[in-house]
């Protein structure tokens, strides 16, 4: 038997789903492996540079390896990785830019570092199954053109690139999740390297027997072809649309590709077809030159597009993004705007919750805690069912109170589906 080898992740979906390819392709190969740190003979760090604090969790969690296990052999991968090699170089063994990371397992026995071109094209590479009972990741593209004034990760994974419909769906009929989630940097972006669309991909997964959802979407991409795709394959009515300012000036300065108006118009066609979806967005606060007047106008926009939940982020500078070089808004003023959306952001959690309270839905029921067993319903509300409870089950449920960050939830065993 080979050594063991521990696998951390930080960030993003996308990169979930890598390091479980990770993970799978290094059993493959004789490898103990596993998500997560734990004492292992070789760790493997997939890290994120979308902000600094991500940075900084990631150069942590070398930290955190070396207390483990002294001896341990530490490969570094991933957007830090690409962004700058150089600040991880002494104190790990080898590492990896955010290309081809499987080929890592050729590299475990190596020191010094891989870093290649980003690729143009999607790198067909050999697919492990990953056996997740419960929710499995799927990438189905990599890279991003859009090129935001404030986001480093164009220059960390290239240019936007799709895989085949064929190898996403072939990946989606063996998974045996009971949940699949389409991922990828960019998937709005979906076949504009290869001649199709998003709406074809949903059409295409249509027979595949497990729920499914959508990783994060640009407004441009909702269209009634995407909505009657969704509806027709089975898709849950879950949107998390990225809005990150409610303001038309910021948005420019963002160099974001939509209007506060085009926005809402997308929220509104999703209604239309899905009355009760969840929609879910992020929101950067004092984003440089956001000015009081337009913090006001994303405050008040977020209100009325009656989010379902809206993750907050303070702005965080990138070296070698455009929003880098421009003034700061003060920390104080920042700090306030945070949270003021904070606070905006738990009164429409609350509304949306308690919308839903009375209907039955199912729950795709994942894990234990505190007596309870956790889920998610389709339009992603958390459920809490008093045990007894089975884990890896879609249970029809009756949704109750609102308790923690989510519902109370009474199972129907007569109505459970497995």
């Amino acid at each position: 038997m080979k050594e063991k080898v521990s696998v951390f992740t930080l960030g993003c979906k996308t990169n979930l789903y890598e390091s479980r390819q990770l993970v799978a392709g290094l059993k493959n190969a004789g490898y103990r492996a596993c998500e997560g740190l734990e004492k292992a003979d070789i760790y493997i760090i997939n890290t994120c540079a979308v902000t600094n604090e991500a940075e900084r969790k990631s150069r942590q969690a070398i930290s955190r390896c070396k207390k483990l296990n002294p001896d341990a052999k530490i490969l570094v991968c991933g957007c830090a990785a690409q962004h700058d090699g150089g600040q991880f170089s002494e104190n790990v063994n080898f590492v990896a830019g955010t290309a081809d990371k499987l080929r890592l397992i050729e590299q475990l026995n190596s020191t010094g570092c891989l870093r290649d071109e980003l690729p143009t094209e999607y790198r067909k590479g050999e697919i492990f199954a990953a056996h997740c009972k419960t929710r499995d990741f799927i990438k189905i593209q990599d890279g991003c053109d859009n090129f935001c004034s404030y986001c480093i990760v164009p220059y960390l994974r290239g240019r936007s690139r799709s895989r085949s419909i064929g190898d996403v769906t072939a990946e989606a009929e063996n998974s045996g999740a009971k949940e699949i989630v389409l991922t990828g940097v960019d998937i709005s972006s979906y076949g504009k390297n290869t001649g199709t669309s998003l709406a074809a991909l949903c059409r295409a997964l249509k027979d595949v027997p497990a729920r499914k959802r959508l990783g994060s979407l640009e407004v441009s991409v909702v269209s009634d072809e995407l909505l009657d795709a969704m509806e027709e394959g089975g898709f849950c009515p879950h949107f998390h649309l990225s809005l990150q300012s409610g303001s038309a000036e910021v948005l420019r300065a963002m160099n974001r590709h939509y209007t506060p108006d085009e926005y809402m118009r997308a929220v509104e066609k999703i209604r239309a077809v899905f009355p009760l979806a969840g929609i879910t967005t992020d929101v950067i606060a004092a984003f440089p030159s956001e000015t009081d007047k337009n913090f006001e106008e994303s405050l008040a926009f977020c209100l009325d597009a009656g989010f379902s939940d809206i993750h907050v982020f303070p702005f965080s500078p990138r070296e070698g993004t455009a929003a880098a070089r421009l003034k700061r808004v003060d920390s104080d003023v920042a700090a306030e705007r945070v949270k003021r959306l904070a606070a905006a952001k738990s009164r429409l959690k609350a509304d949306f919750l308690s919308k839903n309270v009375g209907r039955i839905d199912d729950v795709l029921t994942e894990e234990r805690t505190s007596g309870y067993v956790c889920g998610y319903t389709p339009n992603y509300v958390r459920v809490f069912i008093k045990e007894p409870c089975k884990t890896d089950e879609i249970v029809s449920v009756r949704l109750g109170k609102a308790v923690r960050d989510g519902l109370a939830g009474e199972a129907d065993t007569a109505l459970r589906k497995v």
